[in-house]
């Protein structure tokens, strides 16, 4: 079977790998170390694959948690978050109307542009474990999320936008998802 990153030539090709990484039909993938999503994302799956498939590729989310005790003992809480890439206008106007409705705060991040400072989105005890909305700059990004992509599809993510979704409510897990649900799958 051929390498569906490596012969990857647009971001909507990425998107189609992406989905299928989510949903168990690829192995791997280039940014990521597991085999599979972790447990706490599974049913953010569908979400995830359908929004990959419109053209968000997304590359990183979390479920909203209440706080619980976490593995270390500590409580640990989270926000509902996704980030990743887009390189369709359209799309991208549709999901920033979708989240603006939902309340949710809305971060691009676009080429040469300065960077978001970034929202905590996880903490342990209180103290910040996780942040989202900061990047490296886009060819750092890049380099770091897509080793091994086709350079095709390398080119058009330099000129995509980052873009992250993060729910400000500690804990709720209802607001993002149907949101994103709704901007990919019309």
């Amino acid at each position: 079977m051929a390498n569906p990153w490596k012969n990857a030539a647009t971001v909507a090709d990425l998107g189609q790998a992406m989905a299928d990484w989510l949903e168990g039909r690829i192995r791997t993938w280039p940014g990521y170390g597991d085999t599979r999503p972790d447990d706490e994302t599974r049913h953010l799956i569908p979400t995830l694959a359908a929004a990959c498939r419109a053209g968000y590729v997304t590359t990183n989310s979390q479920p909203g948690l209440n706080p619980s005790r976490g593995y270390d003992g500590r409580m640990w809480r989270q926000r509902a978050v996704v980030d990743g890439w887009i390189a369709d206008a359209r799309l991208l106007d549709r999901i920033r109307a979708e989240a603006s409705r939902a309340s949710i705060t809305i971060i691009t991040n676009r080429p040469g542009a300065r960077s978001h400072p970034g929202i905590p989105v996880t903490e342990a005890d209180g103290e910040v474990t996780t942040g989202f909305g900061w990047t490296p700059g886009h060819r750092r990004l890049i380099s770091s999320e897509w080793c091994g992509v086709g350079r095709h599809a390398i080119r058009e993510l330099r000129d995509a936008t980052h873009l992250t979704l993060i729910d400000t409510e500690w804990g709720r897990d209802n607001r993002l998802w149907p949101a994103l649900t709704h901007a990919t799958t019309r």
